[in-house]
C-alpha cells in the first residue's frame, strides 16, 4: 500500500511541474490552413482552334485566394506560363492553340496568403498539322528612315490562329546569333529602326499566348531602299472660276504605321497651323481655305513613324506668295 502511495505523489509532482512548465511557454497557433489544390475539370476544344480550360475551387477556400497562374507544356516537357495574375473569381480560361501533333497538358497552380497549390496535370492529344502551316505568315520590307534604312514588318494569321486575341512577341536574330526578343506589340506590323547598314537580320514573331511561332524572315539591310521620309516636295496654284487652293504632293512609301501632317504658317518667323489634325495616309493633300492676297505661305510635311521609340522626318519649307 506505501508503494502505490508513493507513485501515486509521485505522478503528482510530475504533473505539476508540467503544469508549470507550460505557463511560461507562447503557443502559435497557425490561423492560416493549408490549401487544397484547385480541380481541373475540363479542357473544351473550341472552333477556330481554340481551347477552353476550365476549373474548379471549393468556396471556403475562396477568402484567402489572391489569383492563378495557368501553365502549358507539349509532349511531357518543361511547363511554359501562359497567363499569371488571374483574378481569384475566374474559373476558366480561352487560348489560342497551335493544335500542333502531340501530348499538350495544362496545371493550374493557386496563389494564396500562405503558398502556392498546382492542379493536377490535365493532359489531351492535339491533332497534327502540315508542316507549312504557321499561325502568322510574315514578310519584311526595307524602308529608308531618317538617316538610315529600317525593317517594316507585317504578318497576317493564317486560319489556325484567326479569332487569336493578344499579344504578339518579335524576335530578331543578327548575323545568325541567336533570337532575342525586341519588341511586344498589339499591332500586326513592326518597325525595326533599331538596325545597321551591312547586317544580315532575321526575324520571328510568336503569339503571346503560346509556342506557335511564324515563318522565319530573313533580310540584309542595304543603302538603297524605298523612302519612308517625305521626298520631292512640291505645290501647285489652282486657279479656276469657283475656287483657288494649293495642291501639295511628294514622294514618299506608304505604311500602316506612319503618318504624314501638312503644316502652314504666313510668315518665316510664325507659328505653324496644322492643316490635318488627325494625320493623313496619303502623298497628295489639297489646301482649300481662303488665300489671302499678299500673303506668303510657307508649307512644310512632317511623318510621324510608329517605330520604338516612336521617330519623325520633316521635308525643307515651301513658299507661295499670292500676290
Amino acid at each position: 500500500m506505501p508503494t502505490v502511495k508513493y507513485k501515486f505523489l509521485k505522478f503528482l509532482l510530475f504533473l505539476s511541474i508540467c503544469l508549470i512548465s507550460a505557463c511560461g511557454r507562447t503557443i502559435i497557433d497557425d490561423t492560416i490552413p493549408s490549401f487544397m489544390t484547385p480541380a481541373l475539370t475540363s479542357t473544351d476544344i473550341l472552333p477556330n482552334n481554340r481551347v477552353k480550360v476550365n476549373w474548379y475551387f471549393d468556396a471556403y477556400q475562396e477568402p484567402l485566394l489572391t489569383g492563378f497562374r495557368i501553365e502549358r507544356s507539349e509532349n511531357n516537357g518543361k511547363f511554359q506560363v501562359l497567363a499569371v495574375d488571374i483574378s481569384p473569381n475566374q474559373r476558366s480560361i480561352e487560348l489560342a492553340e497551335p493544335f500542333r501533333g502531340g501530348k499538350v497538358s495544362f496545371r493550374l497552380l493557386s496563389k494564396t496568403l500562405k503558398d502556392t497549390v498546382a492542379s493536377a496535370v490535365v493532359s489531351y492529344f492535339a491533332p497534327a498539322v502540315p508542316n507549312n502551316i504557321f499561325c502568322l505568315a510574315i514578310s519584311a520590307t526595307l524602308l529608308q528612315g531618317i538617316d538610315k534604312p529600317n525593317v517594316y514588318l507585317s504578318w497576317k494569321l493564317e486560319a489556325n490562329s484567326v479569332n487569336y486575341v493578344g499579344n504578339y512577341i518579335v524576335q530578331r536574330s543578327v548575323n545568325n546569333a541567336p533570337f532575342q526578343t525586341i519588341s511586344t506589340t498589339n499591332n500586326p506590323y513592326f518597325l525595326d529602326a533599331n538596325t545597321e547598314v551591312g547586317l544580315n537580320y532575321n526575324y520571328i514573331v510568336r503569339l503571346a499566348t503560346n509556342n506557335c511561332a511564324s515563318n522565319e524572315i530573313p533580310i540584309s539591310v542595304i543603302n538603297k531602299s524605298v523612302g519612308l521620309c517625305p521626298q520631292n516636295f512640291k505645290l501647285n496654284f489652282l486657279s479656276g472660276k469657283d475656287k483657288k487652293s494649293i495642291l501639295l504632293n511628294w514622294d514618299a512609301q506608304l505604311a500602316d504605321f506612319a503618318t504624314f501632317y501638312v503644316f502652314r504658317k504666313t510668315s518665316e518667323s510664325g507659328v505653324f497651323e496644322k492643316l490635318t489634325p488627325a494625320g493623313i495616309r496619303a502623298t497628295v493633300f489639297e489646301d482649300r481655305t481662303e488665300l489671302k492676297i499678299r500673303t506668303t505661305y510657307f508649307y512644310k510635311i512632317n511623318t510621324q513613324i510608329d517605330s520604338q521609340p516612336p521617330t519623325n522626318c520633316e521635308t525643307p519649307l515651301l513658299e507661295f506668295k499670292n500676290y
